[in-house]
């Protein structure tokens, strides 16, 4: 058996990639504009490629309790909900890294192991990387109109309108 032809290595390979490269990542100057972008406009369009099976399908699995820094709580506070963003944001672009990693072995793979290994390799990229980036971006959306509900709220309490 070739190396190459184990495709699910190279998947968590990509997995420990995205983890390493992300930190390096993190000091560029487009991280930020990178880690707040959107594949797509709505919501919607997450939940029709099937983000939200996907979610039940995580946490019925052992890979839902990898990052237990991304966990919904109770909790309203807006430095939790800030904190929580900035894991997501982070897990996303690791997955990102992870993707164009697996990417480019997909290339390889395809080229040098034939088209049975290449399927296996896009296979896995898109369900290892592709739907927790889209996963990602959809929570994050939901978090950040929360976050701006909790600001406009808050600002709307310190206003000297509300005050006299």
């Amino acid at each position: 058996m070739h190396l190459l032809d184990n495709a699910i290595f190279f998947m968590f390979l990509s997995f420990v990639v995205g983890v390493l490269v992300d930190p390096i990542l993190r000091r560029a100057k487009p991280y930020g504009s990178l880690s707040s972008r959107y594949l797509f406009k709505t919501s919607e369009t997450y939940e029709k490629l099937g983000v939200l099976w996907f979610r039940r399908l995580l946490r019925i699995t052992p890979f839902g309790s990898f990052n237990p820094n991304i966990r919904f709580t109770t909790t309203r506070d807006l430095n939790t909900l800030r904190s929580i963003r900035s894991h997501m944001a982070t897990a996303e672009m690791s997955h990102w890294v992870g993707f164009v990693f697996m990417l480019g072995m997909t290339v390889v793979a395809w080229w040098s192991r034939g088209a049975l290994v290449g399927l296996s390799y896009v296979t896995l990229n898109i369900v290892g990387n592709l739907y927790p980036c889209m996963l990602q971006q959809y929570n994050k959306r939901r978090l950040q109109h929360l976050i701006e509900k909790i600001e406009d709220r808050f600002r709307n309490d310190r206003s000297p309108a509300s005050s006299g």
